[in-house]
């Protein structure tokens, strides 16, 4: 039978994706300030839950540390910046700000579900 954080790993990254794609049709983007930072509050606490979803299986051998998750982190944050960068999500007038809110966000949901 599959780890209890392994189906709950599963069911939140298929509901932040449903949630993410209709976000995108909706604009809710730029509808709603907030909904980006609840996105990368989400997104954070996903890298953290996968860590450890994945550290359950018998072939993995490591041990989910914060340092593992602060790599992962920082991967995950920067390489979805300059996604956002590359095709146009952002708003020259706020991106240095909206950029650092949003790697505060996802480092602060990785941490908390960490924890």
């Amino acid at each position: 039978m599959p780890h209890k954080r392994i189906i709950l790993f599963l069911a939140l990254s298929v509901i932040f994706a449903v949630v993410h794609y209709l976000a995108v049709r909706l604009s809710l983007y730029w509808y709603l300030w907030w909904f980006d930072i609840l996105m990368h509050f989400w997104g954070g606490a996903l890298v953290a839950l996968g860590m450890h979803a994945l550290s359950t299986f018998s072939f993995v051998t490591y041990k989910p540390t914060l340092k593992l998750l602060i790599i992962l982190l920082i991967i995950v944050t920067s390489t979805w910046e300059v996604f956002e960068r590359s095709v146009g999500l952002f708003d020259q007038t706020t991106y240095i700000f909206d950029t650092v809110k949003d790697i505060a966000m996802g480092f602060i949901g990785g941490l908390l579900t960490h924890y």
